[in-house]
């Protein structure tokens, strides 16, 4: 079967160049394979999908940078993924650039952020690409979280980071974000104690 030769996430339009069809033949492959539950599409017109008949379990990360390059986690997600809190979101937060595509994909809330906060962020941005979604560190995440919402309608207050996980480089790197985003550079322990 020729879904048994795509890699576990393609573009549709793949397709028309791995298998020299048609756009209609092509269209007409996915949405069969659809029907019959092989292939999730990632959503919105990302022409994303996911090879249910080769991995059960899609790497949606992946799916999202392929259709959105420049995608980064962002939010709650980032903070757990760092140890930060226990609070789960129902869907991880991912940043991309407004100026690239932006669609709505089901896994994940995206967020469309300019071109300048990619700059600012530059810095506070972790991991290869090449290896999954990249994060943004914890000390910025949180710091662009209270930038934008604040304590409580960020969905996190004081009480739900965990304080003790917080080491020299975040200090620095809350200083940065602080920096970056026009915040008082105050302690990042000082946020600890920030009232509800």
């Amino acid at each position: 079967m020729r879904l048994q030769s795509l890699p576990p996430v393609f573009r549709g339009s793949d397709l028309t160049i791995r298998f020299q069809w048609t756009s209609k033949a092509a269209s007409q492959y996915l949405y069969l394979w659809k029907r019959r539950g092989l292939v999730r599409g990632l959503g919105g017109h990302s022409d994303v999908y996911a090879n249910l008949l080769t991995n059960p379990t899609p790497d949606w990360g992946k799916a999202v940078m392929a259709a959105m390059p420049s995608a980064v986690t962002i939010g709650i997600e980032a903070l757990r993924q760092a140890g930060w809190t226990t609070q789960v979101p129902h869907r991880p937060t991912v940043a991309v650039n407004a100026k690239q595509g932006v669609f709505s994909v089901e896994p994940f809330e995206i967020v469309a952020r300019g071109p300048k906060w990619f700059q600012s962020v530059g810095n506070g941005i972790q991991g290869e690409r090449a290896l999954g979604l990249p994060t943004l560190r914890p000390a910025w995440a949180l710091a662009d979280m209270l930038r934008t919402e604040g304590w409580g309608q960020c969905g996190l207050w004081p009480d739900d980071i965990e304080w003790d996980q917080a080491v020299d480089s975040d200090e620095a790197d809350w200083l940065a974000a602080c920096t970056a985003f026009g915040l008082p550079c105050s302690p990042l322990l000082e946020q600890a104690v920030a009232s509800r």
